[in-house]
């Protein structure tokens, strides 16, 4: 049996991410997908991770204590992270408090979809992905390829309607509604200021 044959599918999958230019950014969204479990139920009732910017996990709290009670955390929660995702995905982790619950409430009302896997992709989109995933030579790995690439297709359109946007600076998405996300928002005051 050949080298290839025996390859771990993890590392398989790795080198795809990697050959597609999306390793960082899929790891990336499995630290704003896995914030509940490694936050906890409790910390997870009162924060929700909203993005990651450079290294950055950006998190809103429902009250200013939280983001204190968190921010005193961050050491422990970075290394939870660096356990779950591997060093250096994520660097650090912003708190901010602020968190919206009413969006949840009323893309309800809108009959929107409460949580990205319940969205219907366009027949479009399928076939996008479709053509993607064919590209992948591996019949075990092939499959698992074109379910990461909905996941990240499904998680954009949730977030198209549920009022995020993109930040007109580096196209990452938001939920506040400025034109730039608080981390370009940020690194253009400081510049600025020198």
């Amino acid at each position: 049996m050949s080298d290839r044959g025996q390859a771990d599918l993890g590392s398989l999958l790795e080198g795809v991410l990697a050959n597609l230019d999306l390793r960082t950014r899929f790891r990336e969204h499995l630290a704003v997908m896995a914030w509940p479990e490694i936050a906890g139920g409790t910390v997870a009732a009162h924060s929700e991770a909203e993005a990651v910017r450079d290294g950055v996990l950006l998190v809103a709290t429902d009250s200013p204590a939280w983001a204190h009670e968190l921010q005193m955390r961050q050491q422990e929660l970075l290394r939870i992270l660096a356990d779950r995702l591997g060093p250096g995905v994520i660097r650090q982790i912003h708190f901010r408090a602020g968190l919206r619950r009413r969006r949840q409430r009323s893309s309800r009302h809108r009959g929107a979809a409460l949580r990205p896997s319940e969205l219907k992709l366009s027949r479009r989109q399928e076939k996008q992905i479709g053509e993607a995933a064919d590209k992948v030579e591996d019949e075990e790995l092939r499959p698992r390829v074109q379910r990461a690439l909905t996941s990240l297709v499904r998680m954009a359109e949730w977030r198209k309607q549920n009022s995020w946007r993109r930040c007109r600076r580096c196209g990452q998405w938001q939920r506040v509604g400025r034109w730039w996300c608080s981390s370009c928002s940020y690194s253009g005051r400081r510049r600025r200021r020198r």
